[in-house]
């Protein structure tokens, strides 16, 4: 005992605890409004009665914890002292538990977990629950388990430890959500054995908690799931498969006052905040596994618990970060890093974009290389062969089926193709298929078949990014990755490289038939060694005589780009540029739907929050951050016009300067600074978002009342006005097109429009908005695009993929060459009225 503790022993009696206590406690409370209200900045221990009261016999400090209990409200200022006092083994009865459970504002505020450990410390030292006790607990069992919270979870695990009442079982909450449906529905076919399993694993599950699991959270898990077996994955990929966005339900409100009635409607998201907890628990159980199944799921998961709910955001972000964890801590996995990529290329959620970045950071730091070199190394090749084919036989009472799965050398599409045993092609799936063995190796094969596409479309996003990243290869290493890797390769060889080795430069294709590199001639690179650096080629810098070559060369070659490289848009500094100095104003003036722009933003590497009408909210920028080159870029927006959403966001917003700075400095750069390249690709980002979100691309724009009023200057002039340079490649592509085409007859090319002649009218498609006139009054002709493939168009040969807006002019010309047939009264109305 302490000299202090000796010394308050001879002064206090024992028997005057409490009333010491009450004193203590108030002193406390004194010194701590003196010290102020942050009192997460200082410990019980810096204050001269905190000190006092943690020196105090073990019955006094006891005494001062139900002082604290006690309190009728939320006290602050005590906050800091009473976990001080619940972490130390202070002497209870079963009565002063009983008081230390007492709380008014509820079982969930800070800190009641920690008196549930008293309970557990009392327990375990061999003290008696009393009834009274018993009841206490079992009330605070039956509160918690209304509730999803993790920290419900947690309370509801621990009472049930303390009544004695065996594991905790739970089962997702029955509230619409699909992938819930669906668990509940499959435990239904299930034994007794599996279902209690399963039922612990998901009460287990939703006391997952903060950035990663315990290892005794972890330890626990191991146990259910090794007792699940070979179920665990084959139910585990098939809910987590399940989960999507939940449902929507608009909720109509009424409240009467002094008879007046006012009625409002509200956005109620349908899924369940316990579900969310079940799902981040469920995703951490799958730490380690290699199965590429349970990987994909994971992915799929996550990004489907990105999705946004009106009026909650993204609606289970914990979920989709256990998923990104899960993906991390999985190196034997080998769809692990293509799912965290596919991702990176889908999530706008900027933290969780931070997440999967430093996840990927840190898998290759574990495996001893680069982000970006592992990106390049874990691309899967889901079983295809070198040429892009994978074969698989299907046996049958009949005969063998052939399922083959490829990949278009030209289209990067994957597909199936059925052949009967006979060696006919099949335009429907055959039944043998469809049961037994064959049906699960037949599933198995889509859904590799359907993951390649996914990475397909994922990694030309990534090979779009290699110029801004500034990557290049050593020539074996660039081979080994790309050229001779069955998926990538469809990538890879579409693209002009360009190859340096000391004092010989080139830029050459794939020659799939000779396995050799050719120059813009035909001529083999045949200087090509081990040690040559290899970058993807950009038209920047070189002659518009060169580049026309290189388009040339790939039409005769009959490959479609899988995105715009010889055709890509470079953008040099103009007069007006040079004039302002600091900023370009290219792209300034235009109105977007801020939405739609935000979606392309994020997809394009950029910060951008939404804009609304409250304050420091209504003049943004979206920022886009290039490390390697230092510099920041900025595209300045402001809220335009009087339309919000029910949460205060602009709709529309205008655009104003683009400027760039070092990276950490605010004062912006001298256009003439900023390298070509950074500044050309920039702009192209800018071009694309005034390209696809400006209003004046909106077909129906016209019909929209108010939005007509507010905007309609702007949207006639530029959805008929000058062309940007997208709409200027438009323009060359069409010139080369046009003549293969079998309306050329009755088209023609001017500067702005692509003019068709109908039987009935004659028509000006505009080149950047794909908005149509008609001859001669130059009437407006609404024609909103069909989400259906166009049949003319669909054999139609376009040098690259990606640009919708050309697809839509060309379906728009082949419809109205032959206007006659035209049946869509809301169309043809429009052609037979003149005035």
């Amino acid at each position: 005992m302490s000299i202090s503790n000796w010394i308050r022993q001879v002064v206090t009696p024992l028997s005057d605890n409490s009333s010491e206590a009450r004193r203590l406690l108030g002193e406390y409370k004194k010194e701590a409004k003196r010290k102020g209200r942050g009192y997460q900045e200082w410990k019980p221990k810096d204050l001269a009665t905190g000190n006092a009261i943690l020196e105090s016999l073990p019955e006094v400090q006891t005494e001062v914890l139900l002082q604290i209990c006690k309190l009728a409200d939320y006290d602050y200022y005590s906050t800091g002292l009473e976990n001080s006092l619940l972490q130390r083994h202070l002497p209870f009865t079963a009565d002063q538990l009983l008081a230390i459970l007492h709380i008014r504002w509820g079982v969930y505020s800070y800190g009641f977990a920690s008196r549930l450990r008293v309970v557990r410390r009392f327990v375990d030292a061999g003290g008696t629950i009393s009834p009274e006790l018993r009841a206490k607990l079992q009330e605070i069992h039956s509160s918690v388990a209304k509730e999803s919270s993790a920290e419900a979870a947690k309370i509801a695990l621990t009472v049930n430890e303390l009544l004695g009442n065996g594991e905790l079982a739970i089962l997702p909450d029955d509230s619409g959500e699909a992938w819930a449906t669906l668990v509940l529905a499959d435990l239904k076919g299930m034994s007794d054995g599996e279902v209690a399993v399963w039922k612990r694993l998901f009460a287990h599950a939703q006391t997952a908690d903060g950035s990663k699991p315990t290892k005794e959270w972890a330890k626990k898990t191991q146990g259910m799931v090794a007792s699940l077996g070979d179920n665990f994955v084959v139910r585990i990929a098939r809910w987590l498969n399940a989960v999507s966005a939940p449902t929507i339900e608009n909720v109509v409100h009424r409240e009467t006052y002094l008879r007046q009635t006012t009625e409002w409607t509200e956005t109620v998201s349908k899924h369940s905040d316990r579900n969310i907890g079940i799902l981040k628990g469920l995703a951490w159980s799958c730490v380690r596994r290699t199965e590429p199944e349970v990987a994909r799921a994971l992915g799929k998961m996550a990004g489907a618990c990105f999705a946004k709910v009106p009026g909650v955001g993204s609606w289970a972000v914990r979920a989709s970060t256990a998923a990104i964890y899960a993906l991390g801590e999985s190196p034997g996995n080998p769809e692990a890093v293509p799912a965290l990529s596919r991702m990176k290329t889908r999530v706008t959620h900027r933290p969780t974009l931070t997440v999967i970045e430093r996840t990927l950071e840190t898998v290759a730091k574990r495996q001893g290389v680069t982000k970006d070199d592992l990106e390049d190394l874990s691309v899967p090749t889901y079983g295809l062969d070198a040429y892009g084919v994978r074969r698989e036989t299907f046996p049958s009472d009949a005969g063998e089926y052939v399922v083959e799965c490829a990949v278009d050398r030209n289209t990067g599409d994957v597909f199936l193709s059925h052949i009967a045993p006979d060696g006919k092609s099949l335009k429907t799936v055959p039944s043998a298929l469809k049961t037994g063995e064959n049906a699960e190796r037949y599933k198995a094969l889509k859904a590799d078949a359907d993951a390649a596409g996914k990475t397909l479309t994922a990694q030309k996003t990534r090979f779009d990014s290699f110029y801004l990243a500034q990557r290049s290869w050593k020539y074996t290493d660039f081979v080994a990755r790309f050229v001779t890797h069955p998926l990538l390769a469809k990538i890879a060889n579409r693209l002009v490289w360009h190859f340096a080795d000391g004092a010989n430069k080139a830029e050459g294709i794939y020659d799939p038939a000779t396995g050799e590199f050719r120059d813009v001639g035909g001529t083999p690179l045949s200087w090509l060694t081990p040690e040559t650096r290899v970058a993807l080629w950009h038209p920047l810098g070189f002659a518009p005589e060169y580049v026309l070559l290189w388009r040339e060369r790939l039409t005769a070659l009959g490959i479609v780009q899988p995105f715009k490289q010889a055709y890509r848009e470079v953008y040099l500094l103009t007069d007006a540029e040079l004039a302002t100095g600091t900023y370009s104003n290219r792209f300034a003036g235009h109105i977007l739907k801020q939405h739609q722009m935000n979606a392309l933003a994020h997809g394009r590497g950029w910060k951008h929050a939404l804009q609304g009408g409250w304050d420091g909210a209504w003049d943004e920028q979206a920022e886009r951050t290039l490390s390697g080159w230092n510099l920041r870029a900025e595209y300045f927006l402001i809220g335009a016009g009087d339309d919000y959403s029910s949460s205060g966001i602009f709709t529309y917003i205008s655009t104003d300067q683009v400027r760039f700075y070092r990276i950490g400095e605010n004062d912006p750069l001298p256009l003439t600074d900023v390298p070509a390249l950074p500044f050309s690709e920039i702009l192209r980002d800018v071009d694309l978002f005034v390209g696809v979100a400006s209003v004046g691309n909106d077909p129906a724009w016209a019909d929209t009342g108010t939005n007509r009023n507010a905007f309609g200057n702007y949207w006639y002039e530029y959805g008929f006005g000058e062309l940007s340079a997208s709409a200027e490649t438009r323009r060359e592509v069409l010139t080369k097109l046009l003549p293969r085409l079998k309306i050329a007859g009755r088209c023609e090319l001017s500067k702005r429009f692509l003019q068709v002649r109908g039987d009935l009218r004659t028509y000006k498609i505009h080149l950047g908005s794909a908005n149509i006139l008609m001859e001669p009054n130059d009437q407006y002709l609404c024609i909103v695009p069909g989400r259906k493939a166009d049949t003319d168009t669909a054999n139609v040969f376009l040098p690259f993929e990606g640009d919708t807006r050309l697809s839509v002019i060309l379906s728009k010309a082949f419809l109205l060459a032959n206007d006659t047939k035209i049946t869509d009264s809301t169309i043809t109305s429009q052609i037979k009225n003149r005035h």
